[in-house]
């Protein structure tokens, strides 16, 4: 029942943000993971936005600037993230894509952060 009420929130967040930015401040649901609840409040509208995008759908590359809010927000916020995202049948059929999506996105992000050379993608 929480895992639901988490993805329930999740994706009703990135739904918010993708297409009425305005109503994005929306309280989560009662019993919401205060994890994750925790790492929403370190990431920027924009930002989680971009992620999304650069994940789900297909999206460019992660900004310098979102990177540096990404890496801030750390790897386990980021993984809980995509695994709330991908527990969804939606994107459970891509997970495999999905998951090797996220883990570019986040080594590039910390290289840049870092200032070493990114990975090449593969």
């Amino acid at each position: 029942m929480a895992k639901s009420t988490i993805v329930s929130s999740v994706l009703l967040l990135a739904c918010l943000v993708v297409s009425k930015p305005a109503l994005a401040a929306v309280k989560p649901a009662p019993g919401y993971d205060v994890s994750l609840e925790a790492c929403i409040k370190k990431m920027t509208q924009p930002c989680g936005l971009e992620l999304f995008r650069n994940i789900f759908h297909d999206g460019p590359d992660v900004s310098d600037s979102c990177c540096g809010i990404l890496v801030e927000m750390g790897d386990p916020c980021h993984s809980e993230f995509v695994d709330v995202v991908l527990s969804n049948d939606n994107f459970y059929a891509r997970t495999a894509d999905y998951l090797k999506r996220s883990l570019n996105a986040w080594k590039r992000c910390k290289s840049i952060v870092e200032g070493t050379d990114a990975p090449a993608s593969s």
